[in-house]
């Protein structure tokens, strides 16, 4: 069964019981406690990983400019997939991002804390590499966008484009390993944003579905 044919009310039940999971967790200083040991655990693992190749792969991938040509080709392919289909789909890509852009703009003004590398106690244990160590105060980040454009390219494109999909999320996972590379983001915060982007992304898929086949299904 193809994912955009899920029952929305499954959907939703599934968020609420990972809601409800996620407050339970909150609520228990054991679990809490636990959790946290994980998280920087895993952060610390990750972040020593690093050599001097890894710091200049990683200081390109945190740069705009280096995937602007990825962007440019993206953008040909969903001219060359369809050029009708693509102009009534990019409102719904760009409600998802303005939604997802809005939702990190506000978690991160209210959950903003020191970021790893400014942690006193952590930032010892970590390496900082030559894209340096980031802004000092933050959450989410910005890149979990990635994780809901690729979500929606993966819906949009049949199989024939298997190919441009892997690569998608090849993309977006390498956004977000870099992350927790750099030490600019704890894994939990990668989570919550893979989280927030997929469940954007796939809503305003399922939005963008309904639309066609309620005008176009002709």
């Amino acid at each position: 069964m193809k994912v955009s044919n899920i029952p929305f009310p499954i959907v939703i039940t599934a968020l609420i019981f990972t809601g409800v999971l996620a407050l339970f967790i909150i609520s228990s200083h054991d679990l809490k406690s636990d959790f946290n040991a994980i998280d920087r655990g895993l952060l610390i693992w990750t972040n020593s990983w690093h050599n001097n190749f890894m710091d200049h792969v990683m200081l390109r991938i945190e740069s705009f400019y280096f995937w602007v040509p990825f962007y440019c080709f993206l953008i040909l392919m969903l001219l060359a997939y369809d050029k009708i289909r693509f102009m009534r789909m990019i409102p719904f890509l760009v409600l998802y991002l303005g939604i997802q852009n809005f939702l990190l703009f506000l978690l991160n003004s209210l959950l903003g804390h020191l970021r790893p590398l400014y942690e006193l106690g952590l930032a010892s244990r970590l390496h900082i590499g030559i894209a340096g160590k980031g802004m000092a105060y933050g959450c989410i980040p910005l890149v979990s966008n990635a994780v809901g454009i690729a979500l929606f390219f993966c819906l949009y494109f049949d199989q024939r484009y298997l190919p441009l999909k892997i690569l998608v999320v090849v993309w977006a996972g390498l956004l977000l390993y870099g992350r927790i590379y750099t030490g600019w983001n704890f894994p939990d915060e990668i989570l919550l944003g893979i989280f927030l982007g997929l469940t954007l992304s796939y809503s305003s898929f399922i939005a963008y579905r309904y639309y066609l086949n309620r005008y176009y299904a002709s």
